[in-house]
């Protein structure tokens, strides 16, 4: 009697924790001025089932990469997404998405038992120091799912973490070398393929307007990329250079802290907060601005990198992660953690136009030969015909 009692309490505490989570999530978006996405093939012409897998369905990379697949490999799969929960609205329409928390996994065994896909497609961003959370114990009971019915999974690490070890798991893919050199434990096969952009989306006709006065950061201002420290980096370069405006676009854990230090130092008119910004309207602020700050803790990929670097725009961060082999590059990257360096860095490259634009130049080249949409999908079509 008392377990079913607790039972009852955990799954009602459960599903209040998520229910603050969405509606803080939709608060921090800003419907005013957040308008979903819309996808350009809003209906499958494709008869191979494919199911999505992933911890959420918020904006992000890894939700942008499984509607990039939707958009260009509908002819023939069709595909379906399996998440925890979402938002509402959803931030990318139309999808087939079923939602299944993690006291309703029996429910997606009966789902997926009585219409099998051609295989599971599992996004995983569990980090080792989250390997007990709610969510990676949700992940780890939808890969035994797929073990117990026979399911071939098609497994994407998305994050600088392990694969997820299951004798489902048929591939590997890592998002980046430096994910692949780092965390690979497996021995099964394995290859690397680049998150792509849209660069007909993401680009400038307009390099010679490139703002000299204006600096930006593209980030969920969460944990799993940020610290409470990069903030400090925009404070102390509008010090140093009072001239310069600073766009923090983005939402997250870390939105009302870095507010309220922006505010206490007097500077609420010189760094700009945008909150959540849709994919459709994100290129006009990468507009606004001649160099992206990226202060990451760690990086796997990042395709708000390769978004700048197709506006024609230099990218000055810290050397962690994936960020370098992303840019080819270590000259505007400084070690991380070191805000005095990095802040010189930007107020260098801020005084030197023709620098900035010859590295924009170079950046938008590289993204266009390696990080496309279109060389993404290739990689992912060899990949579904070799194991779907």
């Amino acid at each position: 009697m008392i377990k079913k009692f607790l039972i009852i309490i955990s799954n009602f505490l459960y599903k209040i924790h998520y229910k603050i989570y969405i509606l803080l999530n939709d608060y921090l978006q800003d419907k005013k001025h957040f308008s979903p996405y819309i996808l350009k093939k809003k209906y499958s012409k494709g008869t191979i089932r494919i199911v999505h897998v992933n911890g959420n369905f918020v904006v992000g990379g890894t939700t942008q990469l499984i509607v990039d697949i939707i958009e260009n490999m509908s002819e023939k799969y069709a595909h379906e997404i399996i998440v925890p929960d979402y938002p509402e609205p959803l931030p990318y329409q139309p999808v087939n998405i079923h939602k299944y928390s993690i006291y309703e996994l029996s429910k997606l065994y009966d789902f997926l038992k009585e219409n099998p896909p051609a295989a599971i497609h599992i996004h995983y961003w569990v980090r080792y120091n989250s390997r007990h959370d709610s969510i990676a114990l949700w992940y780890a009971a939808v890969f035994k799912i797929c073990e117990e019915l026979a399911i071939k999974v098609i497994q994407n690490v998305n994050v600088p973490t392990e694969p997820f070890d299951s004798s489902a798991v048929v591939c590997n893919i890592f998002v980046s070398k430096y994910v692949l050199d780092n965390f690979n434990t497996s021995k099964i096969s394995c290859s690397v393929i680049y998150p792509g952009s849209n660069f007909n989306h993401f680009k400038n006709d307009s390099d010679s307007l490139l703002s000299n006065e204006s600096i930006g950061m593209v980030y969920r201002l969460d944990k799993d990329k940020l610290n409470a420290e990069a903030i400090e980096i925009f404070i102390s370069v509008v010090k140093k250079r009072p001239s310069i405006q600073c766009y923090i676009v983005g939402g997250g854990f870390y939105f009302d802290y870095y507010k309220q230090r922006v505010k206490e130092e007097g500077l609420e008119r010189k760094i700009i907060f945008t909150g959540y910004v849709s994919y459709k309207a994100l290129p006009d602020y990468y507009k606004k601005i001649g160099l992206l700050v990226a202060p990451v803790h760690d990086e796997s990929f990042g395709q708000v990198t390769p978004f700048a670097m197709s506006m024609g725009l230099c990218v000055a961060g810290y050397d962690t992660g994936a960020l370098s082999e992303i840019l080819g590059s270590k000259e505007t990257l400084v070690k991380y953690g070191d805000i005095d360096k990095l802040v010189d860095s930007i107020v260098s490259l801020m005084g030197d136009h023709r620098k900035r634009l010859a590295i924009g130049l170079s950046n938008r080249k590289r993204a266009h030969e390696l990080f496309a949409v279109e060389s993404m999908i290739v990689e992912y079509e060899k990949i579904y015909n070799t194991y779907v």
